[in-house]
């Protein structure tokens, strides 16, 4: 079959990209940046907030896969809207009507203000004003999109996405730890629904074979994980073990708030130090009901974690000191 990838460059749209690839497929990644380091088949660069044609291969590909999106817990609602929303959009124009479309959404889509047990796809989205930051309510808006333009398309919602590859979520917890002592809400021991990042490829792959299946379809592995024991599972194996200081929530809430109010009010570009949103994440149980993955699209998925630790390990090991690790 022949598949494209947006967001071949980052972390997800790579991983499917790979596997697709290596099951035989014929993938055209697609991607912003000039050259694509990590992905060594056919690539085509096209930035989906910009004003440039779609590359003409994209029309003639039976299946897209769109993983790519601005992702960050802080910024301005803009950067967020042009590439999630409005590429979202342009993307769909760009496709093939008949081709089946995957987005990659997220569980952000779901209240981050209140604990989530089993949360279902029908819970989300929600009014713009509910979300703690543009990505969650660019998430939901595209959503929105395709729902209006491509009723035929599912819409996997992943939740904390993790493994080797991951420049995002990552290199932030590590750059917090500090002395040994890493501070998170409420010691991030709250059971959570969390994906390794060969769930989420395993639960692509299923997509694309049963095309019947449509509209959102939430993403985890079956065995919800509580945050803290990850982490200090991966920080003995980078021969840097932690202690996990539980800070209480309504106590990092109430400093998150202040921080953001802070850097709306300065210039300063770079992310704040504390969210809401990072602390809703982790102070907050949210576990995702995983019927529609487990009954329609046939698959059950639960990574083994001493193995994807020890894999995610060694890629941090041997990773750029861009993602802070040396």
């Amino acid at each position: 079959m022949r598949i494209a990838v947006t967001g071949v460059t980052g972390f997800i749209g790579g991983a499917v990209a790979s596997v697709l690839a290596a099951g035989g497929h014929e993938v055209l990644g697609l991607g912003r940046a000039h050259e694509a380091r990590a992905w060594s088949g056919p690539y085509a660069r096209w930035d989906l907030a910009s004003s440039d044609a779609a590359p003409a291969a994209l029309r003639g590909c039976e299946a897209v896969v769109h993983a790519a999106a601005r992702v960050s817990p802080w910024g301005r609602d803009a950067p967020f809207v042009a590439v999630t929303v409005r590429g979202t959009t342009r993307l769909i124009d760009a496709t093939a009507p008949e081709a089946r479309l995957i987005v990659i959404g997220s569980a952000s889509v779901y209240d981050p203000r209140v604990p989530q047990a089993n949360a279902l796809e029908r819970d989300a989205p929600l009014p713009p004003g509910r979300y703690l930051n543009a990505y969650g309510r660019a998430k939901a808006a595209q959503e929105g999109v395709v729902r209006a333009r491509r009723p035929d398309a599912v819409i996997l919602r992943p939740r904390a996405v993790w493994g080797p590859g991951d420049r995002t979520v990552l290199p932030r917890v590590i750059a917090r730890a500090r002395g040994g002592v890493l501070p998170l809400p409420a010691g991030a021991r709250r059971p959570a629904s969390m994906t390794y990042v060969d769930s989420l490829v395993e639960a692509v792959a299923a997509a694309l074979q049963h095309r019947d299946v449509a509209g959102p379809v939430n993403v985890a592995d079956a065995t919800p994980v509580v945050p803290a024991a990850l982490l200090e599972g991966l920080f003995d194996r980078l021969y840097r073990p932690i202690r996990i200081a539980g800070v209480p929530p309504s106590l990092a809430d109430g400093a998150g708030l202040l921080i953001e109010l802070g850097w709306r009010l300065s210039p300063r570009r770079a992310e704040p130090p504390l969210t809401r949103y990072a602390v809703a994440g982790l102070s907050r149980p949210l576990t995702l009901d995983l019927t529609r993955l487990h009954e329609e699209l046939r698959v059950r998925p639960d990574a083994a974690i001493d193995l994807g630790l020890a894999r995610t390990a060694d890629w941090l090991r041997t990773a750029d000191r861009a993602i802070g690790v040396a």
